[in-house]
């Protein structure tokens, strides 16, 4: 009979007791309960609503997960003994085991202790990881009595879990999609459909896409933010750029230009954007022309600044806002009306307000650009002669480069020659500073003004212009119509047409091909090396 060793007792003993079924099951009872009660006590602290102000990329902490997150920190701080030893316990384990991940050598229950301070987005983020991570959450699920012991698949488990906590005030299907939006670089999270799919979808013509295209709908057409499916593409460049994926086909498919001529006015929208270190430009141009100078026409300007929405009594086309908190007309107006109201042969004596007409101006031919000492006129010339600014005059409204204080908006609006019958017209531009993309401070400052949301900028000096067009100053920016949207203006001849008096007055409309199947535009803009 060999020798009593207490040393060995004791050692034995408390090996059987670490091998016991029925402990690890008491201890696993214990975590459970713990982790059960850390559910209940957080509520909805992820519910966040599926809309616009949730971003694929660094999703802002609301509120109440930031106090869920300190209850669950202080009541982990209470634990913080029995956390220790448990770590050190397997942390010895590790060096033995050799090159096997930390987290797999976990026991259950502290993997369950850990994990109860995830959001449930994350957890099934963690369980989507590899099988182990999924059957530890699988097993978790089942204890808590969060899934039907019976449920085999656990991809259906996972679906039947964020069902049940969506019916729980959790909502975590919009958080669970936006994080995954992340690493899905051909697919972003749409949050009027909910669902995840290809960022060319709302382009496709509705045959091919019947219930998807509608669902995606935009702001109101008075926005001046792009639309929709373009700030689609916008996120998936952002996704591509960030993991070091090609991006300069999307680019392509971004940069766009759109004319369109009603009777007698010509607008030329056009959007380009390009990169300054990790912040993304937007440049809106829109060009308006009339094919008859007179004082009717400069009147008619003054009221596609004024209007949103097509004028009441003339057809005029429409230019997209300046941003959420100017409007062309309320900066712009006063000049105009320098130009217009000399010329009112209507009598407004009797009149409390002044409503002009458009019978108060005279039709007849009268060319701004001939009249010398016109500002119209002093620009141009100034435009063609090549000079630098002037520094000591003090800048004219026209062609000067000014910029919202509440977000990152710079804007102008210049003169440009244009090609026969136009000859010359308005140029408005827009330099909108979006940043990164992912709902950081300058893209909030663009969305629906709320409190809170603006960016205050003390010293408007027309740095995003300079940036964009890499000039020294804006005093140096010179308006540019590419080569390429001068032949738009042609429209297949109609110009030479129209200089012989055919079809002066018709209408005609000329844009990009889409091909509906796949949602992508058939003749993009080339690009320039300034554009990455």
């Amino acid at each position: 009979m060999a020798p009593f060793n207490s040393t060995s007792l004791f050692d034995n003993a408390r090996f059987k007791l670490r091998q016991s079924h029925r402990m690890q099951g008491i201890l696993k009872i214990l975590s459970i309960r713990r982790r059960k009660s850390h559910v209940d006590d957080e509520g909805d602290s992820n519910d966040v609503v599926d809309n616009d102000d949730q971003s694929s990329i660094g999703n802002p902490v609301s509120p109440a997960d930031s106090s869920a997150a300190m209850t669950n920190i202080s009541d982990a701080n209470s634990d913080t003994p029995k956390l220790e030893a448990s770590v050190t316990h397997s942390l010895g384990e590790i060096r033995s085991e050799g090159n096997v991940s930390d987290l797999f050598l976990l026991p259950q229950e502290l993997f369950d202790n850990i994990t109860s301070y995830l959001t449930h987005a994350n957890i099934v983020c963690l369980a989507l990881v590899n099988k182990e991570l999924m059957s530890r959450f699988l097993h978790s699920c089942t204890e808590l009595e969060l899934l039907d012991p019976s449920e085999t698949s656990p991809y259906k488990a996972l679906n039947a879990f964020v069902k049940k906590m969506d019916g729980s005030k959790s909502k975590i299907r919009g958080s669970l999609l936006s994080l995954l939006d992340y690493d899905l670089l051909d697919l972003v999270y749409c949050y009027k459909c909910k669902v995840l799919h290809d960022p060319f979808l709302t382009f496709k013509d509705r045959a091919f896409a019947p219930r998807k295209a509608p669902k995606c709908i935009d702001w109101s057409v008075e926005h001046h933010m792009p639309s929709r499916a373009t700030r689609k593409l916008l996120r998936t460049i952002t996704k591509h750029r960030i993991h070091g994926a090609e991006y300069r086909h999307l680019l392509q498919q971004v940069n766009n230009t759109q004319t369109s001529y009603q009777k007698g006015f010509m607008v030329q929208y056009s959007l380009r954007i390009r990169y300054r270190d990790d912040d993304l430009i937007l440049r809106k141009q829109q060009v308006v022309s009339s094919i008859d100078k007179s004082v009717l026409a400069l009147w008619l300007f003054r009221q596609i600044l004024r209007d949103t929405t097509p004028h009441a009594l003339v057809s005029l086309p429409r230019v997209y806002p300046l941003c959420n908190h100017r409007d062309w007309n309320s900066i712009y107006a006063p000049m105009v009306k320098r130009w217009t109201e000399p010329f009112c042969t209507a009598d407004h004596s009797g009149e409390i307000e002044v409503r002009h007409l458009p019978s108060c101006f005279n039709s007849e031919s009268f060319d701004a650009s001939k009249q010398d000492g016109h500002m119209i006129y002093e620009r141009l010339k100034w435009l063609s002669s090549g000079t630098k600014w002037n520094h000591m005059d003090v800048p004219a409204l026209l062609g000067d480069v000014l910029g919202c204080r509440k977000c990152t908006t710079d804007y102008s609006i210049d003169v440009v020659p244009l090609p026969e019958p136009f000859n010359w017209g308005f140029i408005l531009t827009t330099w909108l500073d979006v940043g990164k993309i992912d709902f950081c401070k300058k893209w909030d400052s663009h969305r629906d003004p709320l409190i809170g949301r603006g960016v205050k900028r003390d010293f408007i000096y027309g740095d995003i212009c300079e940036r964009f067009e890499d000039i020294t100053s804006k005093h140096d920016y010179r308006p540019k119509i590419s080569e390429l949207n001068i032949e738009r203006m042609h429209n297949y001849g109609w110009s030479t047409r129209a200089m012989g008096g055919k079809e002066k007055y018709i209408n005609w409309s000329s844009g990009h091909t889409c091909n509906p199947q796949t949602g992508q535009i058939e003749d993009p803009d080339p690009l320039d090396e300034a554009d990455y």
